[in-house]
């Protein structure tokens, strides 16, 4: 299975808040309740809100021993031991490096990250190589590239570097696309694939391998 705002637009000086109270406290009001509430909404519109945790770890016991014996013998699927092809994805999942465009803006960005808050701004970046070249898939080769969002978005990919506006000469190119999550998008394990169609007419879908445990689901989370 990657992107990176100023603090001080949007906020009233608490000593300023005081003395306006004080004011509408003295002087005479004719304002209704709801256009107070109108009012108090206008001035909290775009003020930059405190961060929220997105992921975490807490101090636990540690687990028991897991039980003596042998574990159990599981076997590899045949599809393991045939060609890959026709074509090799790379692929992570990133932070972006400034905010979505509903105003959320990731405290650590351009990161990997298999956990997004609903309105963020999800990336992702990857490489994709051609088995029967061996050469990487680039702008060059006239490929149709894009993601596959669960809901039936789809979104092109594009080829550019690592780094965008601010990267340096050496800085790696690769394919990207970016998603902002919708505030109200449904949480929980989000289902993404990338397609490629060759100018050849080869074509192929990744879907993120995943682990699938009592424990663990290590598909793309999308938490409120």
């Amino acid at each position: 299975m990657a992107h990176k705002s100023s603090c001080r637009s949007g906020r009233l000086n608490p000593c300023w808040i005081g003395m306006l109270l004080i004011i509408g406290a003295c002087g005479p009001s004719d304002m209704t309740q709801g256009a107070r509430e109108n009012a108090k909404q206008q001035s909290n519109a775009g003020a930059p809100s405190a961060p929220e945790l997105v992921l975490g770890v807490k101090k636990e016991a540690p687990p028991p021993l897991p039980p003596a014996g042998a574990r159990p013998t599981l076997t590899t699927p045949a599809s393991y031991y045939e060609p890959v092809g026709p074509f090799f994805f790379y692929v992570e999942t990133l932070t972006s490096t400034g905010p979505s465009k509903y105003g959320f803006t990731p405290t650590q960005p351009c990161i990997q990250s298999g956990v997004f808050k609903r309105g963020m701004r999800m990336v992702v970046r990857f490489e994709i190589l051609d088995t029967k070249t061996g050469k990487r898939v680039t702008d060059r080769d006239g490929a149709n590239i894009k993601l596959l969002l669960p809901h039936g978005e789809e979104i092109p990919g594009r080829w550019t570097i690592r780094g965008s506006a601010a990267a340096m000469p050496d800085s790696a190119w690769m394919w990207d696309t970016t998603w902002d999550i919708p505030p109200d998008y449904p949480v929980g394990s989000l289902d993404y694939r990338i397609a490629i169609t060759a100018k050849d007419g080869r074509a192929a879908i990744f879907t993120p391998p995943i682990q699938k445990a009592k424990t663990a689901d290590t598909r793309v989370r999308i938490i409120d």
